[in-house]
């Protein structure tokens, strides 16, 4: 089953409604994981450090849908495992 990760400065509720958009085209289960408020540095490492090691335990690079508005914190994100893309 893969992991699917909404990711945010914010709410997340536009990452959610995104990735519920891209992810209804599929017909698989997902592990579906919010994480809002990522609003610092040391907040997207903690993130990385979390996607990265649900990808050494399961070997499935995780599904990542980020809208995270300072480009520094959105690019610390985007440097984990996971399978994701910039919308912003």
């Amino acid at each position: 089953m893969h992991t699917v990760l909404y990711v945010s400065d914010g709410t997340a509720i536009t990452a959610e409604v995104f990735g519920h958009a891209v992810l209804s085209q599929f017909p698989l289960a997902f592990e579906q994981i919010t994480i809002p408020f990522v609003e610092t540095l040391e907040k997207a490492r903690q993130v990385r450090m979390r996607i990265d090691e649900q990808f050494r335990q399961t070997g499935v690079r995780p599904i990542l849908f980020p809208t995270i508005v300072d480009p520094l914190v959105r690019e610390e994100v985007l440097k984990s495992a996971a399978c994701g893309h910039d919308f912003l």
